[in-house]
């Protein structure tokens, strides 16, 4: 049953930028960008890179292995093919831990 497993300290995390985590077998990203968190699987949708080795400039993610970019709040490629979106991770925010919606 999906449920919000704790991830990270909110302060271990940069206030531009993110952090590769893996909670139960799952390769996630966590980060802030304009002052919001986001969570996504840290897979490419387009061949499954890993996008920690990516550049994330404001809110879009650019995966190094060919050149996809990803809005981080929403998924959705820049500009692209929707049904290649990343897949976002609900988050939330309790007495400095945050957690993810698995």
């Amino acid at each position: 049953m999906p449920e919000f497993l704790p991830a990270i300290a909110l302060d271990q995390l940069p206030a531009q930028g993110f952090k590769a985590i893996e909670i139960g077998g799952t390769p996630l990203l966590i980060g802030q960008t304009s002052g919001r968190l986001f969570a996504c699987v840290d897979r490419c949708p387009h061949a499954a890179a890993p996008l920690r080795i990516g550049k994330l400039r404001g809110e879009e993610l650019q995966c190094a292995w060919h050149g996809w970019t990803f809005n981080v709040l929403t998924g959705q490629p820049v500009p692209g093919d929707p049904s290649l979106a990343l897949t976002i991770i609900p988050t939330k925010i309790e007495h400095g831990q945050v957690f993810v919606y698995l």
